[in-house]
């Protein structure tokens, strides 16, 4: 994570989309839940993801390397507001 700040309405609303795609749905969230590790996310889910994220955000596309690197929450978090910063 690259300790970027969204605001707490983003921040939520990327915790709730998460969790809400979880393969494995109930775990608290934090920053720091890994995608693989604690939610039981793998590519496929992550692509389905970033196309989540880009509709919910109205980001450009995301690009898969980029997609590929994130491994938190948090790192998601950072995603989307670095791409937003770009529109």
């Amino acid at each position: 994570m690259t300790g970027t700040i969204s605001p707490p309405r983003d921040r939520d609303d990327v915790h709730a989309l998460v969790a809400a795609m979880a393969p494995r749905p109930g775990a608290a969230l934090t920053d720091d839940t890994r995608l693989i590790a604690d939610l039981a996310y793998d590519s496929l889910r992550l692509i389905e993801l970033s196309i989540a994220l880009e509709r919910w955000f109205g980001l450009a596309e995301v690009d898969e390397t980029a997609i590929a690197t994130v491994s938190t929450v948090g790192d998601v978090v950072d995603l989307v507001a670095t791409h937003r910063k770009a529109l």
